[in-house]
């Protein structure tokens, strides 16, 4: 008996150690950023091709110039070969006539990290229409995985020094990945109230990514409309966030209809979302930017991180998800 359970143990560690082994053997995936690689027959493509595009290739919210969604490399089965298969994102989609029609979801097949969003059904109309009324899901599983790889990146070299100093200044916790520097930290008064005021950027010759960190006192839940929030945004960004030139200074591009707000839950607690373009008064400076803002009952304060990247003619997309990358990793100091 003892030898019988020394065996089962000596096969346990051998099967653990056969996971452990796959998990290190995996490569690592490829593709670029915001790429998807969909598997899909000629026949099958040809027949749900706008849909598809339409969905995947939509505009992204908030750019000062059309961007996608996502970039689509699409391909048949038989063109599915190792190169393929070690992509960051694939859509597999199978036809056949005695399937029933679902969805499924993997991790790590091929490489990591990777994900692949199996779709199957037994006609191209059933696999059309499951794809579009799974829209917001196909697209939301996409956008998660992208953002995981981000902060695992980020998390594996964070900047230390300055997620120190961001914690001891605001009383929050962002993971701040190498090259952001703690370029202000200061108290101020607007409109009679005490306000708290943090910027943190990474900054190269050509493109600017930075995030300010605001709090200031709560009163009524009135603080979390529209016009309060994009109010106090101007606000702080007139007061110190300067221009390159002389007296000019951020503000939000306030053409009709270009800021958008929205609200849900966010790691527990109700969050309202300011999302639009930023421009320079007195300069040309603009680009975009989203802010999150959240209620901090066990300190009775209000506060709001906004992030924005500046990044002149080039595509901003993936610039946006880096800096709404570390956004997500937003909590409270307890």
């Amino acid at each position: 008996m003892k030898r019988l359970t020394i065996l089962t143990a000596l096969a346990t560690m051998i099967f653990a150690g056969c996971n452990n082994v796959r998990e290190k053997v995996l490569p690592q995936v490829s593709g670029k950023a915001g790429e998807v690689v969909i598997v899909i027959e000629d026949q099958v493509w040809k027949s749900t091709t706008d849909t598809i595009i339409n969905i995947l290739k939509a505009d992204v919210p908030g750019l000062p110039q059309e961007e996608p969604m996502f970039d689509v490399v699409r391909i048949p089965n038989s063109a599915f070969t190792e190169i393929f298969q070690r992509h960051r994102n694939i859509i597999s989609c199978r036809i056949a006539a005695d399937s029933t029609a679902g969805i499924k979801v993997a991790h790590d097949l091929w490489s990591t990290p990777q994900i692949v969003i199996q779709i199957v059904a037994p006609s191209a109309q059933a696999f059309e229409q499951l794809f579009s009324d799974n829209r917001d899901k196909i697209v939301g599983l996409l956008l998660k995985a992208e953002q995981d790889r981000i902060i695992k990146n980020y998390s594996t070299f964070p900047e230390r020094q300055v997620m120190d100093k961001l914690a001891k200044a605001t009383g929050v916790t962002m993971t701040i990945p190498k090259g952001y520097t703690f370029d202000m930290d200061t108290t101020c008064i607007l409109n009679g109230d005490t306000c708290h005021f943090v910027w943190i950027s990474h900054e190269t010759p050509e493109i600017s990514q930075g995030l300010f960190v605001y709090y200031y006192d709560y009163t009524d839940s009135l603080m979390f409309t529209y016009d309060r929030l994009l109010a106090m945004r101007n606000q702080m960004c007139k007061a110190y966030v300067g221009g390159p030139s002389d007296g000019s200074y951020m503000t939000t591009d306030m053409h009709e209809g270009i800021t958008t707000f929205s609200s849900y839950n966010f790691h527990g607690r109700y969050t309202a979302e300011l999302r639009g373009l930023w421009r320079t008064e007195g300069d040309f400076m603009g680009g975009p930017f989203v802010s999150i803002t959240q209620y901090d009952e066990k300190h009775g304060r209000i506060v709001t991180v906004d992030g924005y990247v500046y990044a002149g003619k080039k595509d901003k997309r993936n610039y946006m998800r880096q800096v709404e990358a570390i956004m997500s990793t937003l909590s409270f100091i307890e």
